[in-house]
């Protein structure tokens, strides 16, 4: 391979955990429509409600696309806006939401709209599209221009929004010409126990591939309720190993061949911020219930990691590991004028698909 500079990669990366682990967005290369993957959402029917969710970045043609362009577009379906979606099989329940952020290009002003046309689905394990038409309803919420919370989930028809939002009390605002910053398809609430695939989605008559790396889709991650383990001693490690078994046959003096017979991925982490919340998620066995850890309960937790930092093209890399568990030795020193750092080693399980995948994005 020849030199390249551009191609060495320095940089830091971030670790998110979420655990418990009852919201997960993975690729899938099983499932899709177009292409090689789909995106599956995923509850667990536990926990609490949050958005589990593919992202997307608006494209060149889309990035001055208003709030008001969008109603337009969508009451006189032209162009369009869908998405497909293959539902759980035999399970009712909320699926896929469709929410747009638009953003005040002169304040810190934003609404999200959130399209919710899959509300009360029955699953039926098919591929299916959802195209966005009048009389569809949306619920919708922001800050105004002067900074303050609006939020409507009474839900209204999409036609109107603009004015609806416009009139509502405390938002009172001009917000027609607020343009498109952010895409997501999600699940939202925790239960019922479901799970959706997703793929090609178009917007404003613009269609992102749903591949991992593709050039179409701008800005995509994958993501669930994480949290951020904050600043670290010495950045984020994650190695690789493997052990593999030689086949050989009396009349070669080489093997013939080599399989592998165990593979293992892990994370290290030396966490420089010591919360409560960093330390139960390093020690595999502990309960964090409110402000106190208790240990000698034999737990061992499962988790969902995400590892984020910019790939040598300058772009998002994204490594999911699904899911893991703390192993080794947590010890951390109380000393003064030493930071208590808490050392942690994540490994990972084989899960329903891969054990880890590693994305780059190309746009």
């Amino acid at each position: 391979m020849a030199k390249t500079i551009a191609n060495v990669l320095v940089g830091v990366a971030t670790l998110f955990i979420r655990q418990p682990n009852d919201a997960i967005a993975e690729w899938m290369s099983d499932q899709y429509q177009a292409g090689s993957h789909s995106v599956r959402l995923k509850k667990t029917g536990s926990g609490n409600a949050g958005s589990t969710h593919l992202q997307l970045e608006p494209t060149e043609a889309l990035e001055a696309l208003t709030l008001q362009q969008m109603e337009d577009a969508v009451i006189t379906a032209a162009p369009e806006y869908s998405f497909y979606h293959k539902c759980q099989n035999g399970v009712m329940g909320n699926y896929v939401q469709l929410e747009m952020r638009f953003e005040d290009p002169n304040s810190e002003g934003w609404i999200e709209v959130t399209f919710v046309n899959m509300q009360g689905h029955a699953g039926d394990g098919i591929w299916a599209q959802v195209i966005l038409a009048d009389g569809d309803m949306v619920g919708y919420g922001g800050h105004s221009d002067t900074g303050h919370s609006f939020f409507e989930w009474g839900l209204c028809d999409i036609n109107g929004l603009v004015a609806a939002a416009e009139g509502a009390g405390i938002a009172n605002c001009t917000l027609g010409d607020w343009v498109l910053t952010r895409i997501r398809l999600e699940l939202w609430e925790a239960a019922p126990a479901r799970y959706v695939h997703v793929d090609t989605v178009v917007i404003h008559g613009v269609a992102y591939a749903i591949e991992p790396g593709a050039t179409s889709a701008v800005g995509l991650s994958l993501s669930s309720p994480f949290t951020e383990v904050g600043y670290t001693e010495d950045g984020v490690t994650l190695e690789y190993s493997t052990s593999e078994a030689d086949i050989e046959v009396e009349e070669e003096t080489f093997p013939i061949d080599r399989v592998l017979t165990k593979e293992d991925l892990s994370v290290t982490c030396n966490m420089a911020e010591s919360s409560l919340y960093n330390m139960d998620k390093a020690m595999a066995g502990s309960v964090l219930s409110g402000s106190i850890i208790k240990l000698g309960g034999g737990i061992n937790k499962t988790m969902n990691l995400k590892i984020e930092g910019t790939n040598p093209a300058g772009f998002l890399r994204a490594i999911h590991i699904p899911l893991a568990t703390a192993t080794g030795t947590v010890g951390m020193a109380y000393k003064k004028g030493v930071k208590t750092i808490i050392p942690v080693t994540f490994k990972a399980l084989k899960g329903d698909s891969n054990a880890c995948v590693i994305v780059d994005n190309v746009a």
